[in-house]
């Protein structure tokens, strides 16, 4: 089943086989990209993949995460991405590409959004030491916006739709979660009005770029921190029933924050695959979101790394289409391998070395020469 052609809402898909978002470190200062991001692409084209997701693209200044983070707040990031959305499909112009759509909220960069973190709450995030203030309900509204204006931005550059990043303790993880939500207006309290951003900027969207231009959702399933309060399985399947209400034409499950880490191996991005932590180590949180939505595609990334493992996933109708990241850094040819039956399982050791030095000098794997 790989190797089927999938659908997700208008978008036909020529396999079952996503690359997950993923920060690459290469644009400028001010989130322009250039060749390098280009030929990012065009190899992962080459190799296979039915659905590019490229990531995580901010969509206004002060929602910036990390050094080299790709942009898309302003008109004067198109004409880049077009060059490389137009890129891949000369390639193939089977391949599907989206970009994610991304807020930092309490987890952007407080030196390259000057110092001032916004978030629902102003609850400290424990793993850099930061206290952001509490968004008024105007900047709510001027956020839900710049998501809606960056989706614009995005069909105007060829992209076959888009992803909201609602995951990873970023912004509207932040508002979904009861541990980094108290607030008492319309955006906080009850699970309804928590979700209320997400559910309008998805509504926002659909309504500026077209009823049938795809909106995909990476969806927090667990925060995965040591707290009563934090979001859980049972909420976010609440949640993601919503999400598919309101529109959305996929939804990708993940889970942890950036505070997770402070307990263990935790987080979205774990190490010890095939270790002493399993493949599909998110399989829990895409069986129970495909329970409750079985005509949605559910899309599941976390850990995956063998043939074998991800055909049985999709067998077992546990989900809907394969996410995976890190392995297509190690080899991008990964996919075309696989439909020829070599290569089957991932020569990806999760070192997490690719994501740590991509800041520096690009996304890339760094044990192809050792």
């Amino acid at each position: 089943m790989l190797f089927e052609p999938g659908v997700i809402g208008s978008m036909n898909v020529k396999n079952r086989v996503v690359r997950s978002a993923t920060y690459e470190g290469m644009a400028d200062e001010n989130g322009i990209v250039g060749e390098r991001y280009v030929e990012l692409y065009r190899r992962l084209a080459k190799g296979g993949t039915g659905l590019i997701i490229t990531g995580f693209a901010y969509v206004r200044k002060d929602g910036i995460a990390l050094r080299g983070q790709t942009g898309l707040y302003s008109d004067e990031c198109v004409p880049p991405l077009k060059k490389m959305v137009e890129s891949v499909h000369e390639v193939d112009p089977e391949v599907k590409v989206v970009v994610q759509l991304s807020h930092g909220g309490r987890q952007a960069h407080p030196k390259l959004t000057g110092g001032v973190l916004i978030a629902p709450s102003p609850i400290p995030d424990k793993s850099i030491n930061v206290t952001p203030r509490k968004m008024t309900t105007d900047e709510i509204k001027e956020v839900i916006e710049d998501f809606v204006r960056a989706a614009e931005r995005a069909r105007d550059a060829g992209f076959d739709g888009v992803q909201i990043q609602a995951c990873h303790g970023y912004l509207l993880s932040q508002f979904i979660s009861p541990y980094s939500n108290r607030r008492n207006d319309e955006y906080g309290g009850s699970t309804e009005n928590r979700a209320r951003m997400l559910i309008e900027i998805i509504r926002g969207i659909k309504k500026s770029c077209g009823r049938d231009w795809p909106v995909l959702v990476k969806l927090q399933m667990d925060d995965f921190v040591a707290d009563e309060n934090r979001l859980k399985p049972l909420e976010a399947v609440e949640i993601a029933v919503m999400v598919s209400k309101s529109g959305a034409d996929a939804i990708e499950v993940s889970g942890g924050i950036y505070e997770s880490a402070l307990y263990g191996n935790l987080t979205s991005v774990r190490t010890k695959v095939g270790k002493e932590e399993p493949e599909a180590y998110f399989l829990p949180l895409a069986i129970e979101a495909k329970r409750a939505l079985p005509s949605t595609p559910i899309m599941l990334v976390g850990g995956i790394r063998s043939k074998s493992i991800a055909e049985e996933i999709l067998e077992n109708e546990h989900a809907d289409f394969i996410s995976m990241s890190r392995p297509l850094i190690r080899d991008p040819d990964l996919p075309a391998k696989w439909m020829k039956g070599e290569g089957l399982k991932s020569e990806c050791v999760s070192c997490n070395d690719c994501l740590r030095n991509a800041g520096k000098q690009g996304l890339g794997c760094s044990k192809l020469n050792t």
